[in-house]
């Protein structure tokens, strides 16, 4: 009987026991699930990476995690030459922008994308340490219903540039289907100049976010910037989400040289987010140039080489306006007596004082 009741006792012990074991060792998880404390965070990001789960490092790189693949992390792969005069390693400085050297884009910060914090959290992310996930995730991992698409465009600056734009990019700011591209001829990017042959260049694609006349999103660039440079990019982003459902991490810069109003170039940053930059993963730099023809970034006026080589010829200018004309456009015909100029110049000269050709005759 005895040793029948000292069983009896030690099993309701442990009966009583259990609950507070249960209790402590669900503290303990939690403590390990959301501590920030290094050797709890690097203990628990060794089991994670172990099971396949890996959060967003903040450097744009999964933990313990490579590159990505994405096509833009080697220029030379892609068609363009190598830059020696830029490291590639290195950060845009404004004042010491990379120079073209026959490539469309060069890498920034070895191709490797870096955002501010505003972008993730705009998206729903927040900071896990060094990384970055869902609000509320215990396990440090990404789930697309809990992301939060967004497109966010930046105020013009005091001379009117486009300053950034970013967002989560994905199905749900990309256009429905059967919308059609609105008219964009509106808007006049700072240092538009008619007869130059620019072309109005979106941030984020129309592709991407649907977006048509915004002036925050449209710059003055060259055709090659918008379809050698930027377009094979964009429609890899464009692909990529339409192929996977996912959701891409985007943001976009143009990059002004001092008071110039038509930007050198624009830094294009992109991120897969739930496949953590296996998909898309590139940080470049593109060239906003003409190859062959020399651009002013002050005033928008663009000199080929065939009119550089022009010789002095008769050019009628409009004192007023300061546009110059051929003797033969309407535009001459319509001008009053008091406003009219006739000199004897080359075109260079003439763009080199100030003055700008006509829109119509494009001397």
């Amino acid at each position: 009987m005895g040793s029948k009741k000292e069983n009896t006792d030690s099993n309701n012990a442990r009966r009583r026991l259990l609950p507070a074991i249960i209790l402590v060792v669900l503290i303990a998880a939690v403590i390990f699930a959301v501590s920030d404390a290094p050797f709890i965070k690097n203990a628990r990001d060794s089991v994670f990476q172990k099971l396949g789960y890996e959060a967003i490092d903040q450097s744009g790189n999964s933990e313990g995690d490579g590159t990505g693949t994405s096509g833009a992390g080697n220029s030379s792969e892609n068609g363009g030459a190598k830059n020696s005069d830029w490291d590639s390693a290195a950060d845009i400085d404004p004042a010491a922008l990379p120079e073209y050297n026959g490539q469309h884009y060069v890498n920034v910060n070895s191709g490797v994308p870096v955002f501010p914090d505003d972008v993730y959290e705009r998206a729903g992310l927040v900071k896990d340490g060094n990384s970055w996930k869902n609000k509320g995730n215990l396990m440090g991992t990404v789930d697309s219903h809990k992301l939060t698409p967004y497109e966010y465009y930046g105020e013009l600056d005091d001379r009117g540039r486009c300053t950034v734009a970013y967002g989560l990019l994905g199905e749900e700011t990309m256009p429905q289907d059967g919308q059609e591209r609105g008219d964009i001829s509106s808007v006049h990017p700072s240092g538009w100049a008619k007869a130059q042959n620019w072309e109005r260049c979106h941030l984020i694609a129309w592709a991407l976010s649907a977006e048509n006349a915004n002036p925050s999103n449209l710059v003055t660039g060259t055709h090659y910037l918008n379809y050698d440079g930027m377009r094979p990019l964009e429609e890899e982003v464009e692909h990529y989400i339409w192929n996977t459902g996912y959701h891409v991490l985007y943001y976009v810069k143009p990059w002004f040289m001092g008071d110039e109003l038509v930007p050198r170039g624009v830094q294009m940053v992109a991120r897969s987010v739930e496949d953590k930059g296996d998909g898309i993963s590139f940080n470049v730099y593109c060239f906003n140039v003409t190859p062959g023809a020399e651009i002013d970034y002050k005033s928008g006026i663009v000199t080929t080489e065939e009119q550089a080589a022009q010789d002095a010829r008769v050019y009628v200018i409009n004192t007023r306006s300061g546009v110059f004309h051929y003797p033969t456009c309407d535009g001459v015909k319509e001008m009053s007596e008091h406003n009219k100029k006739t000199v004897t110049a080359t075109r260079s000269e003439l763009t080199s004082q100030g003055y700008t050709p006509c829109g119509y005759c494009e001397p």
